[in-house]
């Protein structure tokens, strides 16, 4: 959107140069704007052609703010030695900064964008011979603080945008990834691995709590709200951190292990299982509540798609429950 209005207001412009502006700078003025225009318009075509991610958001950001600093050290350079009023070009620099502070930017992204515009306007100053002068000292502080306001601004709204992110994606009570950000995450990596030749194994668990309804009846939901905080701390401590933990649904759960052949799969689900055998919360009563798990476990198949994977693990961790609970079971 941004670049948009550059593009628009660039070229419009163009009338009051030729009020203000010396006649031997009017043609090369008005060829920079219009050069102005078609890197803008560049700038939304490559903005809404290709992918979207975080290192091609800064890209188009990284653009968004050198074009019109480019422009503005061009018409310096040319306007410089004019008696022609500057109206419409000394403000760009503090613009520019100013345009930081609607985007949520790291505190390193937005001080090495705020840096590199300092520098230009320095630079500019020096070469217009006014660095050291009380004009110069003026712009320096303005576009300081203005800098200062961008970064408050910008870490304002990352924060916010990370907890709304974190409430969308995360369950509270947990800590673990939702349900739909596990489909998305599988449907990924499936994705992934049928285009990928050397296709990397990828095995995927289910994990039930045996008979936490009896918990809940006989303790209180707090007490069963303690035996998910336990069970999901203990898979994270027995799974790595590249995995993707999640609560699938009341009690049950489930893990994606990228690069896990079903072997390894078996051998960390047993570690949980094992664990969970151990484990122990502190109900109301100061009464000790142990808890276990049975647990299905399967490697994703050549051509198998997101919800049949799933339904082979789970028909494995169906049986588990059957055949006597707290027990790990491989999916056919």
């Amino acid at each position: 959107m941004l670049s948009v209005v550059f593009a628009i207001f660039a070229p419009l412009w163009i009338p009051m140069d030729y009020l203000l502006l010396e006649s031997e700078d009017i043609g090369v003025i008005a060829f920079y704007r219009f050069s102005l225009f078609a890197a803008m318009i560049t700038l939304l075509f490559i903005n809404n052609v290709r992918k979207r991610n975080l290192q091609h958001s800064l890209f188009c950001l990284t653009l968004l703010i050198a074009f019109p600093a480019i422009f503005y050290t061009a018409s310096l350079f040319q306007l410089v030695h004019s008696n022609t009023s500057l109206i419409g070009y000394s403000f760009i620099p503090f613009l520019l900064v100013a345009i930081l502070s609607v985007f949520p930017l790291t505190i390193l992204e937005s001080v090495v964008l705020g840096a590199c515009l300092i520098l230009t306007l320095l630079y500019n100053d020096f070469f217009a011979g006014t660095l050291f002068s009380l004009e110069g000292f003026k712009d320096l502080w303005l576009i300081s603080t203005l800098l200062i306001i961008a970064l408050w601004a910008n870490q304002a709204q990352l924060h916010m945008l990370l907890r709304l992110y974190r409430q969308a994606t995360r369950d509270p009570l947990t800590g673990l990834l939702n349900r739909r950000v596990m489909m998305e995450r599988l449907s990924e990596l499936t994705e992934h691995w049928e285009s990928n030749s050397t296709r990397p194994p990828v095995s995927v668990l289910m994990l039930d709590l045996d008979r936490f309804k009896r918990i809940n009846d006989t303790h209180g939901h707090l007490t069963g709200d303690k035996v998910l905080q336990s069970f999901s701390q203990i898979m994270k401590e027995e799974l790595r951190n590249s995995d993707i933990l999640t609560r699938y649904g009341g009690e049950e759960f489930a893990a994606i292990l990228p690069g896990t052949t079903i072997d390894n799969a078996m051998k960390a689900a047993e570690r949980i299982r094992a664990r969970c055998e151990q484990a122990w919360v502190t109900s109301k009563d100061n009464e000790p509540v142990r808890f276990t798990t049975s647990i299905g476990a399967g490697e994703l198949k050549v051509g198998e798609d997101v919800s049949e994977v799933l339904q082979r693990v789970d028909n494995s961790l169906y049986e588990a429950k059957k055949t006597g609970r707290n027990k790990v079971i491989q999916a056919c």
